[in-house]
């Protein structure tokens, strides 16, 4: 009986201790842990206004116009690039050409054709999309 007694004793102490060694375990390999995701440092430009006052014909090699709506952009006084006009009448979702630009406050120059058309600042946020209309 006294046999029987320190078994059963024993074999609690065995799966209490097996179930506290485990248990251990699980919590020690979990650490707190900072992720960060889903919005990218950057911010987005797109531009907007009458495609038939912004545009540019040209001819392609075949002897073909094609007209492009394009205007100049220089960002805090760097290099320009060219950028495509949205049409006003679209709704912004639905805008095809966004650029992407860096988060942070911006001097933004619009050119057509070597005329300044539109001189503004801008700030922008992460994952932000700021629209300049043109006039």
């Amino acid at each position: 009986m006294k046999k029987n007694f320190f078994r059963t004793i024993f074999t609690a102490f065995m799966i209490c201790a097996g179930i506290l060694l485990f248990a251990t375990s699980f919590v020690s390999c979990m650490s707190a842990t900072t992720v960060s995701h889903g919005l990218e440092n950057v911010a987005y430009l797109e531009i907007m206004g009458d495609t038939n006052k912004y545009q540019t014909i040209t001819s392609t090699k075949s002897g073909a116009t094609e007209f492009l709506h394009s205007v100049q952009v220089v960002i805090d006084g760097d290099e320009p690039f060219d950028a495509d006009v949205n049409s006003i009448e679209n709704r912004a979702v639905k805008n095809k050409y966004s650029y992407k630009i860096a988060t942070g406050a911006h001097d933004i120059q619009i050119f057509f054709e070597g005329n300044v058309v539109v001189k503004t600042k801008i700030f922008t946020s992460a994952n932000q999309t700021k629209i300049i209309s043109l006039p």
